[in-house]
């Protein structure tokens, strides 16, 4: 019964985060959206990084977060409901494009997992930065361009004789599905981590 109201509470407080979200930047999320339902993962590229640098991390450049930190919020929760409403928009709008798609389940499941790394990582770094008191949204744009440069770099054919390693974890080239999947969790947990450690909170 404990656990069943802790969640329901979590739920409740979740559902405050989002709503708040959606009622202070409902053009800019709208717009986005609308960005993520076009089949192509460099303008979904550009839509997460806009998205991301437009929710949190948005607050706390322009020093609204402490507002939230006022509400019955910690940072932990903050991190989480941030990246949810996220994960919520990336995946909702992956399986409505892949629906107008004539492509097998196979190829709609790997276009899911491409979407999740691209949320995963630039979410991770927007973060990350953005939790060490620096430009998030500026150094996520560095780290796209540099990690399209070096993935780009060579080739991800294990067998050539330019093989690239770094390609197979890139974020941006993606050389291997799971390999690139398994690295933006690490940076995403390694953002999370710092963010709520920051200022003393554990």
């Amino acid at each position: 019964m404990g656990n069943y109201a802790d969640f329901s509470k979590r739920l409740s407080k979740m559902e405050v985060y989002i709503q708040k979200e959606l009622k202070e930047k409902t053009g800019r999320l709208v717009f986005l959206t609308l960005l993520l339902l076009i089949p192509n993962l460099f303008i979904k590229t550009i839509a997460i990084l806009f998205l991301s640098a437009s929710l949190l991390a948005y607050d706390i450049r322009h020093k609204n977060a402490e507002l939230l930190y006022l509400l019955p919020f910690s940072k932990k929760e903050l991190y989480l409901y941030n990246l949810i409403f996220l994960t919520i928009l990336v995946v909702t709008t992956s399986v409505i494009n892949q629906i107008f798609i004539e492509t097998d389940m196979y190829s709609r499941l790997i276009f899911m997992l491409n979407s999740l790394t691209l949320l995963l990582s630039i979410c991770g770094i927007t973060m990350l930065f953005s939790g060490l008191g620096r430009d998030g949204f500026g150094w996520a744009i560095f780290m796209v361009i540099l990690d399209a440069i070096l993935g780009g770099l060579g080739s991800s054919d294990i067998h050539a004789f330019n093989f690239n390693p770094y390609s197979l974890i890139s974020f941006t080239h993606q050389g291997n599905a799971v390999l690139s999947f398994l690295t933006s969790c690490a940076i995403c947990l390694l953002s999370y981590l710092i963010f709520i450690r920051k200022g003393g909170e554990n």
